[in-house]
């Protein structure tokens, strides 16, 4: 944290979005949480940074994949997400914790949003864990790990891409 700061910026126009859960095995998590959590459904999305670009880990150029499962408790998105290959927070979170509740998302309204967010988090010494994008969608998780006990995963997504949130949400996957 930086003295004289707020421990992270305040965001106003953004939304709190978002539960995810780093697991061992995705297929085995959804059935947990529908029968458990009652989640009525979720969308299973294999191999989700494949086609992404910009792709960091802690800094550096990263080749990670992974794959995630998205379902919703009321407004609440909630996302597990399985770590298939590369470096990432989600591998580190398994070998440090083990599966588990991992970040809360908000999501940003427009890409100006977001990359102002993105910054005010490292201004505040909160900086970028892992991060990439899919065309005009944007990830990064700020590291609140030591604030928090999870990490603050800042999104933003075009229209057309919250459509497809949108569909889920209504069951219509």
């Amino acid at each position: 944290m930086v003295a004289g700061m707020p421990a992270i910026p305040a965001f106003p126009d953004g939304q709190l979005q978002q539960l995810g859960y780093v697991v061992e095995n995705l297929d085995d998590a959804v059935q947990k949480f529908k029968e458990t959590l009652g989640v009525p459904s979720f969308y299973i999305w294999r191999d989700l940074a494949a086609g992404m670009t910009e792709k960091t880990y802690r800094g550096d150029e990263a080749d990670f994949q992974f794959s995630c499962a998205f379902g919703y408790s009321g407004d609440i998105m909630v996302e597990l997400i399985q770590h298939d290959s590369g470096e990432s927070i989600f591998k580190d979170w398994l070998n440090e914790r083990g599966p588990g509740l991992h970040h809360v998302c908000f999501l940003m309204p427009d890409g100006g949003h977001f990359t102002d967010a993105v910054q005010a988090m490292a201004d505040r010494g909160h900086p970028v864990a892992m991060s990439g994008r899919a065309g005009d969608a944007r990830f990064s998780y700020a590291d609140t790990v030591d604030l928090f006990g999870v990490y603050t995963e800042l999104a933003y997504g075009p229209p057309e891409f919250l459509a497809a949130f949108d569909k889920i949400k209504s069951g219509d996957s």
